[in-house]
């Protein structure tokens, strides 16, 4: 997304350190808001200054309850810089006294303000003695981030000093309306204004305003037809009518296109799944009420996103069905735009979000050829919109996502070299686009991601301190975006993600105790995140995972007892999770596989050699990729061996063996099966291989002194 797509005013329910007095529509400042603006744009200037003044909050709000307070019925008063300092010792001295005065500052941004010191100097000001949260500003030219045309004064994007020099550091991007025809127009722009100084929903300020706006028309439509001849009368009815149904349409489509993009962005990080899925459900109800076919292209896109919003809902309650429908309708409908249009950048973003999604659901069903199918497609539209724009730093993302994407794939099929070089080449240039922009939560949780995957090719090379090394460093990743925003829900889910992978290395260097305090803190985590939102799944995924590993490193470390209770938790929780979705085969295919066979070798460890090999053999059962069977095979070859059926485990342990693929994170299993089948020579190559990476598993040395 590029930068100047991001600037939007904030919702109320980020603005609650806006003072207002208990009364709510008397503020303690004299003025409700400072104006600050060019020479140049004295026009502009006049015309904010006019409608802040008159604009008059719709009855129905005035005196509720808003983010900042009792609703107040009137913006006034506002003041205008250049026309209305007091006789003073200075006019700079009059300007500190309004500004110091005022509750808000707002920024007239165009080329000609970006060049002006005396809007420099009113924005330090303000932000050095009043809150830097409290600077709203109003585009009316040029752009932010363009270096030939930027809008922006420095003042605003950046840091201020406590002498009012302004410093090198970037601010957080700032808080925007666009009054452009090309932006939210003016009419939209002063509502966002009057949204954040009211502390109410921008949606609810503008259905209110449309009521009235509604009202007012019926009522000159009335005087109207009282003057005028019953024939003319009714032509006249007629075009306001057509006139009327065209403005609600576009305002309809504004406030759709609000929804699923500004609004969505808010709703996200807090993990709003009701919410979430009202905003897609309302927009498809929307389009639902007009013939396709009368769509234009603009409007079928908004559809084709409402659809993939549903979609992504469906998919995190675990109702993969429901989600693949949605991402197909909204692939087909992406597809048919592209091709009318193959050169249009938009489109081909459309459609690769399309390709993207239909592809996550194979995936994520195991269908590993079909999902690096779409992959592949997904990266030749990000190269696609890269050649068309390289300097957009939205494509270069793409281009980011599409290397990490095939990653996956090569992490899937046990190609790590491939898959390292994919994840160090995505790293890189999210890294590159996140040091030119302002810091930014989402983009910061991204890099985190990656540095995951990367962690994860390295582990499967065998660089196992390597690894924790990245592990430890996407856990300072979402550390810092929790240090600044300690609701943010998604660092918390990839901070639990993150804790498990290093409590798992650290198992493999033989860290048992700090081991346990990560999988200890991830599933505090996930228990937190559950509670915020019981119905979604992935969160529930990451608990089940990291449940199971606590429970075998418990073991390990001989409390017998919480590591049983351990089990139990996780085995409660991937019942209800395979209930809700049973063709999840993450879900009733390998966790349940590690359920059984962890309480297999508990049966066995207690001498319980049947209930053992009943467990294991459903364990068998289940409908497993390869790389999943290995460790149910070595385990059913053990529990063969004890009864006696020597052939069978030999059988089981060959099996195992032959399905290893040839990479570094397969060298505990290929040693424990080497040793099994009395090949001794293969053991100690891989032994000694296992040692000189410092490899200290408490099965690797248990098996090794045996």
């Amino acid at each position: 997304m590029l930068f100047c797509d991001l600037v939007t005013l904030p919702y109320p329910g980020e603005q609650d350190d806006i003072v207002r007095t208990v009364g709510g529509a008397v503020s303690e400042y004299r003025y409700r808001a400072f104006i600050s603006y060019s020479w140049s744009d004295a026009k502009w200037g006049n015309w904010l200054h006019h409608r802040l003044e008159t604009y008059r909050t719709p009855a129905a709000l005035v005196g509720k309850n808003g983010a900042l307070g009792k609703v107040p019925a009137r913006l006034n008063p506002i003041f205008k810089d250049r026309e209305e300092e007091a006789a003073g010792a200075s006019i700079g001295d009059a300007v500190e006294k309004a500004l110091l005065a005022s509750e808000f500052l707002i920024v007239v941004c165009s080329s000609n303000s970006a060049q002006s010191r005396w809007v420099d100097r009113e924005i330090a000001f303000f932000k050095a003695h009043r809150d830097p949260d409290k600077v709203l500003a109003l585009i009316v030219d040029g752009e932010p981030g363009n270096a030939d045309a930027e809008c922006f004064p420095i003042a605003l994007t950046h840091g201020v000093n406590s002498d009012l020099t302004i410093g090198d550091s970037l601010a957080d991007a700032p808080l925007a309306a666009d009054a452009r025809i090309s932006g939210d127009g003016k009419r939209r722009a002063i509502l966002k204004l009057a949204a954040a100084m009211l502390g109410v929903g921008l949606g609810e300020l503008v259905n209110r305003d449309e009521r009235r706006r509604t009202t007012r028309t019926r009522i000159v439509v009335s005087a109207s037809l009282a003057l005028a001849t019953v024939m003319s009368g009714l032509a006249w009815v007629a075009v306001q009518a057509r006139m009327e149904a065209e403005f609600q349409r576009n305002e309809a489509d504004g406030l759709v296109e609000f929804m699923l993009t500004d609004l969505r962005d808010r709703l996200e990080p807090v993990g709003r799944l009701d919410a979430l899925d009202v905003v897609g459900t309302r927009a498809l109800d929307y389009y639902a009420k007009q013939k396709l076919g009368d769509l234009d292209k603009d409007s079928l896109g908004r559809r084709a996103r409402a659809l993939l919003l549903v979609g992504e809902i469906s998919n995190i309650r675990g109702d993969s069905d429901d989600a693949l429908r949605a991402f197909r309708q909204a692939a087909a409908t992406t597809q048919e735009q592209l091709a009318r249009d193959p050169d249009n950048q938009q489109r081909v973003f459309d459609h690769a979000q399309s390709v993207f999604w239909v592809g996550y659901i194979a995936y994520n069903r195991g269908e590993l050829k079909a999902a690096e199918a779409q992959y592949r497609e997904y990266k030749r539209l990000a190269d696609r919109l890269i050649a068309l724009d390289p300097e957009n730093p939205k494509w270069q993302m793409e281009g980011s996502y599409a290397e990490t994407n095939l990653g996956v794939m090569y992490i899937e099929q046990g190609r790590y070299a491939e898959a390292e070089q994919a994840f160090a080449r995505g790293l890189k240039r999210i890294e590159t686009v996140a040091r030119a922009e302002p810091y930014d939560a989402g983009r910061q949780v991204e890099i985190g991601t990656n540095i995951n995957w990367l962690g994860m090719a390295n582990k499967g090379l065998g660089k196992e301190q390597q690894a924790l090394t990245l592990h430890q460093r996407e856990i300072a990743v979402y550390e810092e975006v929790l240090r600044r925003d300690g609701a943010d829900a998604m660092a918390k889910n990839r901070l639990s993600i993150a804790l498990q992978f290093a409590g798992d290395q650290q198992l493999h260097l033989g860290q048992l105790d700090e081991a346990i305090q990560s999988y200890e803190r991830a599933i505090a985590l996930n228990a937190e995140m559950r509670r915020l939102e019981p119905a979604n799944t992935d969160w529930q995924h990451s608990e089940v995972g990291g449940r199971l590993d606590l429970t075998q490193i418990l073991a390990y470390a001989g409390r017998t007892a919480e590591s049983r209770a351990m089990l139990d938790s996780a085995a409660a929780l991937l019942g209800r999770m395979i209930a809700k979705d049973p063709k999840n085969s993450a879900w009733s295919g390998y966790l349940h596989s590690r359920e059984l066979s962890t309480r297999s070798r508990f049966a066995l460890a207690a001498g319980d050699t049947a209930r053992a090999a009943a467990l294991i053999n459903k364990a068998l059962g289940l409908d497993l990729e390869d790389k999943d069977r290995i460790a149910v095979l070595l385990l059913a070859g053990d529990i063969d061996a004890r009864l006696k059926r020597t052939d069978s485990a030999r059988s089981h342990w060959t099996t195992a063996l032959n399905l290893l693929p040839e990479y570094g994170g397969t060298d505990l299993d290929r040693f424990r099966l080497s040793k099994r089948l009395g090949l001794a020579e293969q053991a100690a190559a891989i032994s000694e291989r296992l040692d000189r990476r410092g490899f200290r598993h408490p099965a690797y040395l248990a098996e090794r002194s045996r």
